[in-house]
C-alpha cells in the first residue's frame, strides 16, 4: 500500500472539467478507475476526497451557470462551449477574440462561422458580457475553486495519506 500512496504523492492523477478543461485532482469517480482505486480504504483519503467531490460538483454549477448566462446574451446560435471555454480564458488569462470575415474565434476555437454582419452581433454581445460584473466574477469563482482543490490536495489529502502511511 504504502507504493501506492507514493506513488500518488509523487504524481496526483488529474482529470479535466468539460468544457473549460481546467485540471483538477481526480475525484472519486475518478479514482475508483484508476490504478489508485486501493487508497478508498483509507478512511482519511476517502473523507477528503468527498470535499473534492463536493468542489467539482460545485465548479460544474456554476459553468453550467456560465453557459446559460453567455447563451442568454447573444443575439444568434453559437458554439456555446466555445464560447464558454473562449470568454472564461480571455477574462482569466486575458487575450482576445479574432474577427474574420466569417468567423469569431479564440485561439484555435471557432465560436461561430456567419456571414460578417453575425459575427460582428455575436462580437459586440461578448464585449458587453465582459463588463458584466456578475460574468466576470462567475468566473474568477471557478477559478478560485479549482484552484481550491489543489490546495485541499496539498494540505488535507497529503496530510491523510501520510499519517495513513506513518500507522502501517
Amino acid at each position: 500500500m504504502n507504493n501506492i500512496i507514493d506513488d500518488y504523492l509523487n504524481s496526483p492523477p488529474i482529470e479535466k472539467l468539460k468544457v473549460l478543461e481546467i485540471e483538477i485532482p481526480c475525484s472519486s469517480e475518478c479514482i475508483k478507475s484508476s490504478k489508485f482505486k486501493e487508497l478508498l480504504r483509507i478512511e482519511g483519503f476517502s473523507q477528503q476526497l468527498e470535499v473534492i467531490d463536493s468542489l467539482k460538483s460545485l465548479i460544474e454549477d456554476r459553468v453550467e451557470v456560465l453557459m446559460r448566462e453567455l447563451e442568454m446574451r447573444m443575439p444568434i446560435k453559437v458554439n456555446i462551449d466555445e464560447l464558454t471555454f473562449s470568454f472564461y480564458r480571455i477574462v482569466e488569462y486575458g487575450g482576445d477574440f479574432v474577427i474574420g470575415s466569417d468567423t469569431l474565434s479564440f485561439n484555435d476555437r471557432t465560436v461561430i462561422k456567419g456571414n460578417f454582419d453575425e459575427v460582428m452581433k455575436v462580437y459586440k454581445s461578448v464585449e458587453e458580457a465582459k463588463k458584466d460584473d456578475q460574468l466576470v466574477n462567475l468566473c474568477h469563482e471557478i477559478r478560485y475553486l479549482s484552484e481550491s482543490l489543489w490546495e485541499h490536495l496539498n494540505k488535507n489529502i497529503r496530510r491523510a495519506l501520510n499519517e495513513s502511511k506513518s500507522r502501517s
